[in-house]
């Protein structure tokens, strides 16, 4: 390659990058505009991701295992491995978590994974697929900023950072030429995905196994399938050794569960969702259903209509090519499989058995959310986008035409900067340290109300204190009852005393109480070892404290919230 060719891909590079992280800037803007003082809408995921940011820079610091959680659902603790703690990440941004606090680590995560996302992808496509850098930018401008990616801004940086899938792939194909080698760099890239999100490393292998196969019957002699299959066994081998205490602690270590939770496992993808607009974007006031899920951050099939049209139009065109028709399939198939147990359309049954109900009873299926199977959908539309726009005639005015194109199907689809709010202040209680001096080695804290999606108030708290406060509930996936190897359910195994306070929670009014609810506390307290209940002031929680307050007497009001001493109880 000559200097001015080598000086105008460089170029190419740095403004597709420059873009991406660009747009993942205006997607936070909101966020960035006030580092660490705002929240997104329906926060309850993003603070639990917090908390796993503060858990990792708590494990650096005291150089503590990552893996049990004794700081939630005390005694017993939570299975980390068993719960998206995303130290491939966390570990990492550790330094900027201790120095900044874990709301700017999250925000600063984000947009870095995001653009990430985008460049690898970018890389793949420019350096591999097409000729034009155009095309690959715009190729990995769907990869980065698709809904099974930007949705997750709000909640989930483990599924903003697919950037190492392209890589991945890459290196899938590049074991025909170098297996021993390749293999070895191939595992090191899985156990860091592993760390990343189990479930995209899960999604990303079936996707690769099934194009693998329909390239194989489209052009053998270019696998060379003995070298790949000595290149996987490599891999498989490294990945073995260096993951089989993790994954022994995942699936039969203490709190470990088999299945996923019913409510998650049920999230799918409406048939009419593929072609609608996700809920954030551009083009949402034009969408006429409500999805499936109840909030966008698993809207994964949602291109809306320009775009599906489009990519439908480039596989009729381009159809003999085997790379398209190989995307083509592979897309379909997820697609469908993304749509779950049970079709539904615009969000009711049909009594019409999907695909993937063959699948679901499989381990390692039989916790997947159909819909992320959304994700290998978007893994085969950005090519095909690439592919599009670089087979497009170099003819006079393509260029204008393109940048159309590219403007018609991709605007109505982009994300818009995502809502926020004030977020709430922490009592100084808590910030001050003051409530270390109530609690003890092995003793915890009870916070109401207790932690879910909606209440995030517990988890907010305890990772204002670096998740040193050791709290008996907690927003967290663990086995049904507290028993190993149940199926997954949220939250600690629930006491009659947690019946008591959700209930109060859920009426909004002060719950009766009698003398053996009270006697029944003391014994709930005594398996918690709890020291101190805490709650916030304000009249939201006013149920929760007058309940309280009939089990246990009177709290009082210090440092911004009520307190019930039950040292001595």
């Amino acid at each position: 390659m000559d200097e001015g060719r080598s000086r105008g891909r460089w170029l190419a590079d740095v403004l597709a990058v420059g873009g991406y992280l660009a747009g993942a800037v205006v997607l936070c803007g909101r966020l960035l505009a006030h580092p660490g003082q705002r929240l997104p809408y329906t926060p309850g995921d993003r603070i639990l991701a917090e908390y796993f940011l503060a858990w990792a820079a708590r494990s650096v610091r005291h150089g503590s295992n990552p893996f049990v959680l004794d700081r939630l659902n005390a005694p017993a603790g939570v299975n980390g491995m068993a719960n998206t703690t995303m130290l491939g990440l966390g570990l990492p941004m550790s330094p900027v978590t201790l120095l900044a606090g874990p709301g700017i680590a999250f925000d600063v995560l984000v947009v870095l994974t995001l653009a990430a996302t985008g460049a690898t992808w970018y890389w793949l496509l420019s350096r591999h697929v097409v000729d034009s850098p155009v095309a690959a930018w715009a190729g990995g401008l769907v990869a980065a900023f698709a809904p099974s990616v930007a949705n997750h801004a709000t909640f989930h940086p483990n599924l903003t950072a697919q950037f190492l899938v392209p890589v991945i792939v890459w290196r899938v194909v590049k074991l025909r030429d170098a297996p021993v080698r390749g293999g070895l760099i191939l595992a090191a890239l899985v156990v860091w995905q592993v760390f990343i999100n189990e479930e995209t490393l899960f999604i990303t292998a079936l996707a690769v196994g099934l194009f693998g196969i329909l390239w194989l019957v489209q052009r053998p002699r270019e696998v060379r399938l003995p070298s790949v299959l000595a290149g996987l066994g490599v891999t498989l081998l490294v990945t073995a050794v260096l993951l089989a205490y993790p994954l022994w602690w995942q699936f039969f270590g203490a709190n470990a569960y088999r299945g996923g939770e019913h409510q998650m496992t049920a999230f799918h993808t409406d048939l009419l969702g593929l072609t609608s607009f996700s809920r954030n974007s551009v083009a949402v006031r034009y969408s006429e259903f409500p999805p499936a899920p109840g909030f966008s951050a698993e809207q994964h099939g949602h291109f809306g209509w320009p775009l599906v049209i489009a990519v439908a139009a480039v596989v009729a065109w381009r159809w003999r090519e085997p790379l398209v028709r190989s995307l083509a399939v592979t897309g379909a198939v997820f697609a469908v499989l993304s749509l779950g147990n049970e079709l539904t359309v615009r969000g009711e049954g049909t009594g019409v058995t999907g695909p993937y109900a063959l699948l679901r009873g499989l381990p390692l299926f039989d916790t997947l959310l159909p819909t992320r199977l959304g994700e290998a959908a978007t893994w085969a539309v950005a090519p095909l986008v690439a592919i599009g726009l670089d087979r497009l005639p170099a003819a006079a005015g393509t260029r204008v035409l393109k940048v159309g194109l590219v403007a018609a199907v991709l605007v109505p689809a982009a994300p818009v900067p995502i809502k926020v709010f004030d977020r709430p202040p922490v009592p100084a209680f808590i910030t001050s340290g003051d409530w270390r001096s109530y609690v003890h080695a092995q003793e915890s804290v009870l916070v109401v109300p207790l932690a879910t999606f909606e209440h995030w108030t517990a988890m907010s708290w305890a990772t204002a204190t670096g998740a040193d406060l050791r709290m008996s509930h907690g927003y967290f996936l663990g086995p049904a009852g507290g028993v190993r190897g149940r199926h997954a359910t949220v939250g600690a195994p629930v006491r009659p005393t947690d019946r008591l306070i959700n209930a109060a929670t859920g009426s909004r009014q002060v719950q009766p109480v009698t003398d053996a609810d009270r006697e029944q506390a003391r014994l709930d307290l005594a398996y918690w070892r709890t020291s101190i209940i805490l709650a916030p002031t304000g009249p939201a929680a006013a149920a929760e404290r007058g309940t309280l307050d009939a089990l246990f007497g009177p709290g009082r009001e210090v440092g911004g919230l009520w307190l019930w001493d039950v040292r001595n109880r």
